[in-house]
């Protein structure tokens, strides 16, 4: 995937209309399908070996496993925004057979309308009466109001801390991927919660890695140079234009840069050149974490086991293969995992997990064709905050001070959480930098190697 224009792009020192584009991952992709679509010349460099970054997909045993449990919100900015880019996918919503809620050990039947809720044996009278006029209020509510007001704060305010919270952070859980209530926004939970209730979600066929491999064909297709192996160390930016310089010591020259990165390797590239404010908002942003547990299986112990979330423990379990393509018939694949909060990852979360597992379906060791732990996977750079106001409280894609360099990533903007803040702001990174004048004249500028 080495492209040998990077060299000739260096040797000339020319600034046309050249976008420079580091990341591979859902972001740079987005920014770089969107750029070559308008007709504008990308350069996509990108450090790893291969694109993709935590969308990446891997492949053993003929079984497709993700970093992690994916899902895509059918009514997300990036369903959409994928498909205007002409990026082709397929999946299925989750199929949960008998779904469970699983606390203090007991699997009960896990709530899917208010049907199930009044049948519950998990609620009291009061419990359901609480938890039926809480969401019945839902699509009401101005969740803006909520941005500023701690998730945590507005669950125990509504329903007190007993089962309904329990069920209530379980779902949050599910839909945000957060386990920080006490410091998350409400408003933008609430937002999340609806979409996904809205228009529920997709496992993908064949993995995320067909989202990564539509991108890259899309932005390829359109001129577009995608170069793995090329890792960025410095950005500098002026009036002329942007210079981008990679580890082996070429320069690359362009009219603007985008920064697909997360918030740390952002600061790195950029130094001490952007506003001490703005550095200090990057350092105090909260990755959300999960430990996880990716596993194929010969076949369930219990078919209809298919999915479960934690009620007084933060874990989830889903069978993804019930919905997607991910490997031959009749095998499992299974996303399993703790939603990390405050604490450290540590050997106790995979026991917890596989405590779950257990659970659900007894005798599953003697069934697994591959399996992997991933115990500190970062799902998302930022937590979106009550103290930030929400969604708006994030970085822009504008950077302060830097008029040719922005931002993308699912830390970037106030467009959705997870993967659709990812493309959203990959989208919006490439609008911005597609007005910049197509040609920039520069003083000659020659090329250093080291």
């Amino acid at each position: 995937m080495q492209s040998s224009n990077i060299g000739r792009q260096a040797e000339s020192g020319e600034r046309s209309g050249q976008i420079i584009v580091i990341g591979g991952g859902l972001a740079g992709l987005t920014a770089a399908a969107s750029l070559a679509r308008r007709g504008r010349g990308v350069t996509l460099v990108e450090q790893a070996k291969h694109l993709g970054g935590r969308a990446a997909t891997n492949v053993k045993h003929d079984v497709s496993l993700n970093l992690g449990a994916h899902a895509l919100y059918c009514g997300g900015e990036a369903f959409r925004i994928l498909n205007e880019l002409g990026v082709t996918f397929r999946g299925g919503f989750p199929s949960q057979g008998r779904g469970q809620l699983v606390d203090h050990g007991a699997g009960h039947r896990l709530p899917r309308g208010v049907a199930n809720i009044l049948a519950s044996g998990f609620f009291s009278l009061r419990d359901k009466w609480r938890l039926t006029r809480l969401l019945g209020s839902l699509g009401k509510l101005n969740a803006r109001s909520l941005d500023c007001v701690a998730l945590q704060s507005w669950i125990y305010g509504h329903v007190g801390d007993g089962r309904v919270a329990r069920f209530l952070e379980a779902m949050f859980r599910l839909t945000t991927y957060g386990n920080r209530g006490e410091l998350e926004s409400a408003g933008a939970a609430i937002d999340q919660m609806r979409l996904g209730f809205a228009a529920n979600v997709w496992y993908l066929d064949g993995g995320w890695q067909t989202l990564i491999e539509g991108l890259r064909a899309q932005a390829v297709g359109q001129g577009a140079e995608i170069n793995a192996s090329s890792r960025a160390v410095d950005v500098a930016a002026d009036e002329a234009g942007v210079e981008v310089r990679l580890a082996d010591g070429t320069t690359l020259h362009g009219a603007a840069a985008v920064l697909a990165t997360g918030p740390q390797e952002a600061l790195e590239l950029l130094g001490d050149a952007s506003p001490a404010a703005w550095r200090k908002q990057l350092t105090e942003l909260l990755p959300v974490k999960a430990s996880c547990l990716d596993m194929a299986l010969e076949k369930l112990p219990d078919p209809e086991a298919r999915f479960a979330l934690g009620g007084d423990e933060p874990l989830y379990f889903s069978v993804h293969s019930a919905a997607a393509k991910l490997a031959r018939d009749g095998v499992a694949v299974v996303h399993a995992m703790k939603y990390l909060g405050a604490e450290t990852a540590s050997a106790a979360d995979e026991v917890q997990i596989e405590r779950l597992v257990d659970h659900l379906q007894p005798g599953w060791r003697d069934e697994v064709i591959v399996r992997r732990t991933l115990p500190n996977m970062t799902v998302t750079h930022a937590l979106v905050t009550a103290s930030e106001g929400g969604l708006a409280g994030r970085p822009g894609v504008a950077v302060p001070g830097e008029p040719r360099v922005f931002l993308a990533g699912d830390w970037v903007g106030g467009r959705g959480m997870l993967a659709d803040a990812a493309v959203a702001s990959g989208e919006e990174a490439a609008d911005c930098a597609a007005k910049l004048p197509a040609k920039v004249n520069i003083l000659d500028k020659r090329v250093s190697y080291a």
